[in-house]
C-alpha cells in the first residue's frame, strides 16, 4: 500500500499550535506538495480560554491553515468539552478525554473509510 498523506492535529489558542502547526503544515507543503494533508484544528472558545490571545492567534493562523492543507476541519473547543461532559458522561474532562477519547476517536474513524479499500464491518 502506497503512501497517501498525513493527518494533523494540533490546536491553534496557544503559541506552540499556532506557530509549529502551520510551520509543520507549510514545511508538508513544500517537501511532499501532492501528498494530501488533512488538518483537524480545535480552535479556542470564549467560555474555555486560557490565555488573552488565543482569539488572535486562531485567526492569525486561519490563512496559513487553508493554503497549506487539503482539507481543513475546524473543531469547536467549547463543543468538544460539552460532547464530553454530558454525552461521555465525563464530571470533569481533561486534555487527555478531549483530545484521546473524543478528538482522536471520532475524526480518525470519520476518515478511515477514506483510506480502506475493504469496507470496515463495525461491531456494537
Amino acid at each position: 500500500m502506497a503512501f497517501l498523506g498525513f493527518l494533523v492535529f494540533h490546536a491553534v489558542g496557544g503559541g506552540t499550535g499556532f506557530g509549529l502547526g502551520s510551520l509543520l503544515l507549510e514545511r508538508l507543503s513544500i517537501d511532499y506538495g501532492k501528498k494530501s494533508k488533512l488538518g483537524f484544528t480545535v480552535y479556542p472558545s470564549p467560555q474555555v480560554l486560557t490565555y488573552v490571545v488565543e482569539p488572535y492567534n486562531s485567526v492569525l493562523s486561519t490563512h496559513s491553515l487553508l493554503e497549506h492543507t487539503d482539507v481543513f476541519v475546524l473543531l469547536d473547543n467549547e463543543a468538544i468539552y460539552d460532547i464530553c461532559h454530558k454525552s461521555l458522561d465525563i464530571e470533569r474532562p481533561t486534555y487527555t478525554n478531549l483530545n484521546n477519547r473524543f478528538v482522536s476517536q471520532v475524526e480518525t474513524g470519520r476518515i478511515i473509510s477514506l483510506y480502506c479499500i475493504v469496507p470496515l464491518m463495525i461491531m456494537v
